[in-house]
């Protein structure tokens, strides 16, 4: 994988989300101090190598696109670190939201996020309407009660053994941000409908495979290199692909899922035009973090 890349993509996203958000109160400190913290900003960075097959999108739009990817992944990172949910102390290598600033800021902080994401979408110039009709659709599908949310209840659940399907858990926690990361530039525009239902698989295959890697890292990896502690998995009780599947088999899937991934988009589109987007398949799954 392109490194560069990524960190042209997050200088693009990092500048964005500090024009957005002035240090002008708590709540907008608080935001600041998780949005801006030290990320690989993949998701936004799915955003940016999937526009490059949309010829009809500009840069600042899809800047603005990553910019509230981000926010939201964000949001969704305060609340699950929450005593009430996971209860981790550090996240991006530095103290989690709640343990910063307390526990009722951080969650009015991942609801501001939440919305200035929505808002960054709505008020951006240089995305059309029918683009952000579309996207707010996608977005608010992908993280509400029968997307993201619901992935986080199942995890939940899982821990008393209430729920066993982990495949759906990481599909819908995890995948479902990352699905519509790669979608977005293309939704509103009916002229990319072929192309877009390619990317749709792509994007749920990646995010399944992209959580499996995690599953791995929590148990081969150290807290400081991951950002994060490398133990919440195992207090928590949590359901993962290597406790389902073995850390091998599970090593095995996400690669196998990634592959077909790179084969799909190897035969749908110009090899040139989704070079960033075939590095990224096979980073996320060869990460070390």
């Amino acid at each position: 994988m392109s490194l560069s890349f990524l960190s042209e993509c997050k200088e693009k996203v990092f500048n964005r989300i500090d024009a957005l958000l002035p240090d002008t109160n708590k709540i907008a400190s608080s935001m600041r101090y998780s949005a801006l913290a030290d990320s690989k900003c993949i998701r936004a960075g799915l955003i940016f190598a999937s526009g490059n097959l949309n010829k009809e999108i500009s840069n600042s739009a899809l800047i603005d696109m990553a910019a509230s990817i981000e926010l939201m992944h964000t949001y969704s990172l305060i609340h699950d670190d929450l005593p009430s949910m996971d209860n981790d102390e550090m996240r991006r290598g530095q103290a989690s939201s709640h343990v910063k600033f307390n526990e009722a800021t951080a969650i009015l902080t991942g609801d501001a996020l939440q919305a200035l994401a929505y808002e960054n979408i709505v008020s951006s110039p240089e995305i059309t309407q029918s683009q952000k009709i579309a996207s707010i659709k996608a977005l608010s599908n992908a993280c509400g009660h029968e997307g993201m949310i619901l992935g986080q209840q199942y995890d939940l659940d899982a821990e008393n053994n209430d729920y066993k399907d982990i495949k759906k858990i990481h599909e819908l926690k995890t995948g479902r941000l990352i699905r519509v990361a790669i979608t977005m530039p293309h939704l509103g525009n009916n002229n990319q409908k072929n192309q877009l239902e390619v990317l749709d698989e792509v994007g749920k295959d990646l995010g399944l495979a992209f959580q499996i890697i995690d599953d791995v890292l929590e148990v081969s990896s150290d807290s400081g290199t991951l950002g994060k502690s490398n133990q919440s998995d195992l207090m928590n009780s949590k359901l993962t692909y290597v406790n389902t599947f073995g850390k091998q088999e599970s090593i095995d899937q996400a690669h196998a899922l990634s592959n077909a991934c790179i084969s799909k988009l190897e035969d749908s589109f110009n090899k040139n035009e989704v070079a960033e987007l075939l590095k990224l398949a096979k980073f996320m799954v060869e990460r070390n973090s």
